[in-house]
């Protein structure tokens, strides 16, 4: 039927399947135990991502309030009149009156030193025009033993900024 030179190949309607013996595949323990694996390496991803979404949580909190402080002390030096970093404890929040005050995180503690009372339950950092300060230090102390601490200068309002687990 076919005379050529070139090497058989079979019809496609001569291909055939072989169905696997009895003696081959997977057992139900093997695939249990690949289930298994499956489910402990997937908890561990989520652990590390979850736990690295509260740290950028925490990450983007200490940034915002980094940024608050020195705000502060731009607009005083900048605008040539005092400016306030308000605390109110018992609102918790935080931030200057323009553009408005920030929620503080429940997981977050504040505590200062050297901190003067603004108002009644209001406490905070003046910042004046000629770059000087109140000073004092502010502690914000988490949930999870993490303490950041920010100091602030009285004289030329230098803000520091230093991260500890305890």
């Amino acid at each position: 039927m076919y005379h050529s030179d070139r090497p058989h190949i079979t019809p496609p309607n001569r291909i055939r399947w072989h169905a696997a013996s009895s003696g081959e595949g997977f057992t139900l323990f093997e695939l249990m135990v690949v289930l298994v694996l499956i489910g402990l390496l997937s908890s561990m991803v989520f652990v590390s991502v979850s736990s690295g979404l509260f740290k950028s949580r925490e990450t983007k909190f200490i940034d915002q309030f980094s940024t608050c402080l020195k705000r502060a002390r731009t607009r005083a030096i900048g605008q040539g009149r005092t400016v306030e970093f308000m605390i109110d404890g018992e609102k918790r929040r935080y931030g200057l009156k323009v553009p408005g005050l920030k929620d503080i995180p429940a997981s977050i503690q504040v505590e200062g030193e050297k901190i003067e009372e603004l108002d009644q339950g209001i406490y905070g950092i003046v910042f004046y025009p000629d770059g000087s300060s109140s000073g004092g230090i502010l502690d914000l102390k988490w949930d999870n033993g993490r303490i950041d601490t920010f100091k602030i200068a009285r004289i030329w309002s230098h803000i520091s900024h230093e991260s500890s687990r305890r």
